[in-house]
């Protein structure tokens, strides 16, 4: 009974058949091409579901690549983006003291008359001026500045100290409305006062006769009448004339040299007595 339920003769059997398949589908393989046909063609039939089910892999890794290039081409940008800001600046920097340069150089060939010293000033800024007709400067009582001292550039008569104290002072513009400036045609013996009226207006005069001959064009200088700002140093150029019928006199309208939004250095005469 044992003999007939024993499985071990079948199972040797099977290891034999199976060595038997192999040795010949090992020759089959070798010197023929029948199965390499074949596995081609289970290959061409199982290739959709093998891409079926590597779809799902082949979208992650896509997916991740793509945040991965993303971060690294965001983090490229904001590298050259300071890159550039601060090349920007730089740049930016460099032209200032270039142009810095120019106003002092400009301001230092200003003539200075013997009798006076002159002291060269900063403009402090201020972003919300209460009063646009008026400047600080970062020059006072201890540099010698006191109110009524003349105050230049390279354009020309700026306008005056009004109030100062010990570290800084306050600039009263020659288009303040109570400014009165002696002035003369260049070349020429033509007088006469002109005054402020606003800075976002011209210069006016006084009234004119009209026996004196005036034409657009012609520019002004200081004429040194009152003594106090020093003589032919430049204020504008006549823009226009008007006729008053009323009165029979001619008024004289003026642009100044004066370029406020590019006032940045100053220099103040004093009186070195």
């Amino acid at each position: 009974m044992k003999l007939i339920f024993n499985k071990k003769p079948i199972f040797k059997l099977r290891i034999i058949i199976t060595i038997i398949i192999s040795i010949i589908i090992i020759i089959t393989d070798i010197y023929s091409n029948y199965l390499i046909e074949l596995r081609y063609s289970i290959n061409n039939k199982i290739s959709p579901i093998y891409f079926f089910l590597n779809k799902p892999f082949y979208i992650y890794k896509n997916t991740l690549n793509y945040f991965i290039e993303y971060n690294v081409l965001k983090k490229k940008n904001k590298y050259l983006y300071n890159k550039i800001l601060k090349q920007n600046i730089e740049l930016y920097n460099l032209q200032k003291i270039k142009y810095d340069n120019i106003d002092l150089r400009n301001i230092l060939q200003i003539p200075i008359l013997k009798e006076k010293k002159s002291i060269l000033a900063e403009i402090i800024p201020m972003y919300f001026p209460i009063n646009r007709d008026v400047l600080f400067i970062n020059k006072g009582l201890k540099d010698g500045v006191v109110p009524g001292t003349i105050v230049l550039n390279d354009k020309g008569i700026v306008g005056q100290i009004i109030i100062n104290n010990n570290k800084n002072s306050q600039v009263s513009l020659i288009c303040n409305k109570k400014i009165f400036l002696p002035v003369q045609i260049k070349n020429s013996d033509i007088k006469f006062i002109i005054h402020g009226n606003g800075c976002t207006k011209n210069l006016q005069s006084e009234y004119i006769s009209t026996d004196i001959i005036l034409n657009k064009g012609d520019i002004l200088v200081t004429s040194g009448l009152d003594e106090q700002y020093p003589i032919g140093y430049p204020v504008g150029i006549i823009t226009s004339i008007f006729f008053d019928k009323k009165k029979n006199f001619n008024i004289v309208y003026v642009k100044p040299f004066l370029q406020i939004e590019k006032i940045k250095y100053l220099m103040l005469l004093i009186n070195s007595k």
